[in-house]
């Protein structure tokens, strides 16, 4: 641990107040060199915590008791900040600040004391202060640039990227998210950094297609509202959730009557960590109230209630847009499965059929139709498998079809023909989880232990935190050799 004063310069201390004592013309001299002697002492013992905090009482202790040594008060904040006693720091560093006697690394340190305390407006403060002083540098920017984040003010981040890529140019991560929050306020100015992110690293390259693309096709609609709109939707498809909620909510501050920002403005605040449903529903009714007829309103709005498990509430929002939509086949998926969970299974099953009906050559309806059969057993042989079947030979080489078909095979007890759809599945794709895990069910039924756990173990590890990983993970212990 880095000691702030070093014992040269308590002798240097020493000296003057040994020949002050010896002319009788300082008050108490004795103690003051006695308190020197020990803070000596205490820079050349084992650094700990408590040392430091020891220390920095020693300085501050001498620091006033010899007014003209205010430099002291920076070196007692120095070590108590390494200490961990932010508000000694404070207090000590603020006395030096006073004194006109806090140099530029005391100054960021007042702002690393501010932090501990959590105060972060003050410690923001401190540390431009330190800018007006000292040369720029990567760590003072760095800290100015957490913080600014961490209370989400995205224009002072973006200032603190913007001098950052200054001193670091070549620095791909910075580029990339300083491209990222200029894509919340300014997407088009986002385009450059974007792509020069991607040309120094091209593992962000997937990533910023996907932004540069939204941007690029944004522009065909001149509205700076509908930009950010798309903007927003491109960083949640990223998984960058915090940032699409700003663009929505900079969409709304563009076009304070725009119902599909206020819509998905309301859906992401619910994918944040420690999610405010309280606004998200709020959000999710002021679009349905701007336009009652709005099908991102309505999904929205179900969705919400779903994820509560107020599926009754739900119902009520698809049943009203499927009156504005009723040719919207997905509709009646979503209306089929919140039917399924409130217990209605007939009326799941007309409308999985309406969504037939309306598309009859489109096999993810038939394929939906099925799962939905499997899921509760509902009718396999007059419903899942003519759906299945219907599905597989709309998109025969589909492995989610596939991989269906085998299931209500599986369930219908023809493990046989449910193999040879399974293995056709892994024919398209070996590295499909499905298959594998629903191949591990045959061999385990089949007795074939030792083949089902090495179907297990492979669905387990080709898709880990998924749900198939943790069915695998049950399956094993259920069939334990």
């Amino acid at each position: 641990m880095r000691r702030f004063l070093e014992p040269d310069i308590i002798l240097r201390l020493l000296i003057p107040l040994i020949f002050i004592a010896i002319l009788g013309i300082a008050p108490r001299p004795h103690e003051i060199t006695k308190r020197l002697w020990q803070t000596h002492r205490l820079l050349e013992a084992p650094s700990s915590s408590s040392t430091s905090i020891e220390i920095a009482k020693g300085f501050a202790e001498i620091a006033r008791r010899i007014p003209w040594r205010s430099e002291l008060w920076e070196k007692a904040g120095l070590n108590a900040l390494q200490g961990a006693d932010a508000a000694a720091a404070i207090n000590y560093l603020e006395q030096a600040a006073a004194n006109n006697h806090l140099s530029p690394a005391g100054q960021i340190a007042l702002g690393d004391a501010y932090q501990e305390k959590g105060d972060l407006s003050t410690a923001i403060q401190a540390w431009e202060t330190a800018l007006r002083f000292a040369d720029p540098s990567v760590a003072l920017y760095t800290r100015l640039l957490d913080t600014h984040l961490a209370l989400k003010d995205y224009p002072a981040s973006i200032n603190d990227l913007q001098a950052l890529i200054a001193l670091q140019p070549t620095n791909a991560e910075l580029r990339y998210q300083l491209g990222l929050l200029l894509t919340t306020q300014q997407p088009e100015a986002a385009l450059a950094h974007l792509v020069q992110a991607a040309e120094l690293d091209p593992n962000l390259s997937e990533a910023t297609q996907t932004l540069v693309s939204s941007i690029r096709t944004a522009r065909y609609v001149d509205d700076p509202a509908y930009s950010k709109l798309e903007a927003g939707r491109a960083l949640a498809s990223i998984g960058e959730w915090e940032l699409a909620v700003e663009a929505f909510h900079q969409s709304t501050q563009d076009h304070p009557n725009y119902a599909e920002a206020w819509a998905f403005l309301g859906e992401a605040r619910q994918h944040l960590i420690g999610a405010d449903l309280k606004n998200a529903l709020s959000d999710l009714e002021k679009a349905l109230e701007l336009d009652p007829a709005s099908l991102t309103a309505n999904t929205f709005l179900a969705l919400y209630w779903q994820r509560q498990g107020h599926y009754d509430q739900a119902l009520v929002y698809l049943v009203n847009a499927t009156e504005f939509h009723p040719d919207n086949p997905a509709l009646q998926v979503e209306l089929g499965n919140t039917y399924a969970m409130l217990g209605d299974l007939e009326a799941a099953h007309q409308a999985y059929q309406s969504a037939i009906e309306m598309d009859p050559r489109n096999p993810v309806y038939l394929r939906l139709m099925a799962a939905f059969s499997i899921k509760h057993e509902y009718h396999l042989r007059q419903i899942g498998l003519p759906a299945a079947r219907q599905a597989v030979i709309l998109a025969p080489d589909d492995t989610d079809v596939l991989d269906t078909m085998g299931q209500v095979l599986i369930l219908l007890d023809d493990t046989s023909s449910a193999e040879r759809f399974l293995q056709r599945a892994l024919q398209v794709d070996p590295d499909y989880p499905p298959a594998h895990l629903h191949l591990g069910i045959i061999y385990a039924l089949n007795g074939e232990t030792q083949r089902a756990h090495q179907k297990f173990n492979l669905a387990s590890s080709l898709a880990p935190d998924t749900p198939i990983a943790e069915q695998a993970q049950r399956l094993l212990q259920t069939y334990a050799p």
